[in-house]
């Protein structure tokens, strides 16, 4: 990396650390609770995963910004779709996301499938069985146990899957998950 590019790479983050308007409107910020409804309708999200959404992503000071003319250029086509500046920036990380996502997730079913159960935290848009079951292509609802959160000391219900339904679901999560990442973890028991 040379001195222009760490240049840039600093004033990137400055600009995303000092950001007085970040919607990017007029010179007065919109009320929080009009961006959360945007993003929840934008996003397919709950009111809290939307706060949670916009908080990570004005907090991200390695969140990429689009550029003064880029906006110009989509401002029109975005507005009419609902977008303002800040959650097409964040639509761009989804999507950026999205693709580097589909190359982590093996498509062959390996021997580990069929011995290790995985268990699938119920939240955000994966919040009941049946949300599992349509994510995982599954014919009937997955079982449900609780557990305890031991970092946040709350009690958590999960849904048992087995390996091919945890790709099932990764997938659902970056194609139709609006950006969603599940908390799937390998039952201890």
């Amino acid at each position: 990396m040379d001195d222009y590019d760490i240049q840039q790479e600093l004033e990137a983050l400055a600009g995303n650390a000092y950001n007085p308007d970040p919607v990017g409107n007029s010179s007065k910020s919109e009320p929080i609770s009009a961006t959360m409804a945007r993003w929840q309708h934008l996003f397919h999200i709950s009111q809290d995963e939307a706060i949670d959404r916009i908080m990570d992503h004005r907090n991200n000071l390695t969140r990429t910004r689009v550029s003064d003319a880029h906006w110009d250029t989509v401002r029109s086509e975005k507005g009419a779709e609902g977008y303002d500046r800040e959650a097409y920036e964040y639509e761009l990380e989804l999507q950026r996301k999205k693709a580097l996502l589909p190359d982590t997730v093996p498509a062959v079913k390996s021997e580990a499938d069929d011995s290790v159960t995985y268990l699938v935290e119920l939240s955000g848009p994966l919040d009941t069985p049946e949300k599992v079951q349509h994510a995982a292509s599954l014919e009937s609802a997955p079982e449900v146990v609780a557990g305890r959160s031991v970092e946040e000391d709350r009690i958590v219900r999960l849904c048992c899957v087995d390996g091919v339904a945890k790709t099932a679901i990764l997938r659902w999560a970056s194609n139709e998950g609006g950006g969603f990442e599940p908390t799937i973890l390998v039952d201890p028991r």
